[in-house]
């Protein structure tokens, strides 16, 4: 294997050292596009790439839930194999045992979702064009917010040339489908405070809120000891609390936008159409300009991203190139309700999802 951890290229716009995996191919049929697989909002490398390949006791977890491994190996026919690259954004700690050259951390974690679309996404992007040597355009699979990035990234004239195609899994961005409680929670949290955040330590700390995690698989089709290991290893990371404040704000105002410099005055101007405009930016009510080519994957039990959210994406996105895909008990796919942690935890991922990720991918080199 060919696989290795390394640093980007050059840091991020702001002085953050990023760090990638990634798994080249050596030998056999190889894509002529690369394939990057970024994680979601509070998750890491884990949420596309679950366990590791060169230790032991999760050797057994990255062969069959890792979506990295399936891409890398060519699928479940030892087909075409894809160069694939796992980054994680600023304030992920799954590294713990790297030889930390550069810090990857920021002295203060005030950092929103706008920085992961304007200096990381681009740093990674830019990692992968340097190893190859050219401007080369990628393929880009994100989970959740990962999928959020590449439509807001896509939005761009650089998103337009450097995405060779983008495959989102459940990520929303109407905001339109909430329950109540997190209409609770988006309501009273604090607005501008900007310090660390662990989920993992938090949900050792509150039993509700484990819970609450672990209601985001359906018990039907992901072990239970698969969801604790997960929540062991990819929720363990120091993130900007700042990032909850903007989902609150995507919640309140239904909205999918830029971090305003005012939020409380937003929150009073926002609920204004023509003041919403010419306060803040919209990436949701901007995904017209977004025109690569598109895989939208929802899940019938998903709460997180209801299928609602993601047909929204589908029915916006300016690319002709478009396919919806929801794996739900009444759908061609499967015969079992997903829900958000089945796309990378459930017991037939690799035989019902990564193979139509992987016939996309493939139809598109």
């Amino acid at each position: 294997m060919a696989e290795k951890d390394i640093y980007c290229s050059k840091p991020t716009s702001d002085g953050i050292q990023l760090k990638i995996k990634r798994y080249k191919p050596t030998k056999g049929d190889i894509a002529k596009f690369p394939v990057i697989l970024c994680h979601g909002v509070l998750a890491n490398k884990h949420s596309l790439d679950f366990g590791d390949n060169e230790k032991a006791g999760l050797k057994r977890l990255w062969n069959r839930y890792s979506l990295a491994a399936y891409l890398y190996k060519g699928g479940n026919k030892n087909d075409i194999k894809f160069d694939v690259w796992v980054p994680e954004l600023r304030g992920r700690r799954s590294f713990h045992d790297f030889d930390c050259k550069y810090p990857d951390m920021p002295e203060k974690y005030d950092w929103c979702v706008d920085d992961y679309i304007d200096k990381d996404v681009e740093a990674i992007i830019s990692c992968v064009q340097i190893e190859y040597g050219f401007p080369i355009p990628v393929f880009w699979i994100g989970m959740s917010m990962g999928g959020m990035l590449a439509y807001a990234y896509g939005e761009t004239e650089c998103g337009f040339e450097n995405l060779k195609g983008v495959v989102t899994i459940a990520s929303p961005v109407a905001f339109e489908h909430t329950s109540p409680l997190i209409n609770l929670i988006t309501n009273i949290l604090p607005k501008r405070f900007s310090f660390k955040f662990n989920l993992k330590e938090a949900a050792e700390k509150h039993h509700n809120l484990k819970r609450y995690l672990e209601s985001g698989a359906n018990p039907d089709n992901v072990d239970k000891k698969i969801i604790d290991e997960y929540i062991k290893l990819g929720f363990d990371n120091d993130v900007s609390f700042k990032i909850l404040s903007q989902f609150a704000l995507f919640f309140r105002h239904h909205d999918f936008c830029r971090y305003p410099r005012c939020p409380w005055t937003y929150d009073i101007m926002g609920k204004i159409p023509l003041l919403r405009k010419c306060i803040g930016y919209s990436y949701k009510h901007n995904l017209h300009n977004f025109k690569n080519p598109l895989l939208a994957i929802a899940g019938g039990a998903d709460e997180e991203a209801p299928p609602g959210e993601v047909k929204y994406a589908v029915g916006h996105v300016g690319s002709k190139d478009v396919t919806y895909c929801e794996f739900s008990e009444d759908s061609p796919f499967t015969d079992i309700n997903y829900a958000h942690l089945d796309f990378h935890l459930g017991h037939r991922v690799r035989e019902e999802v990564y193979p139509i990720i992987y016939e996309w991918l493939k139809e598109r080199i």
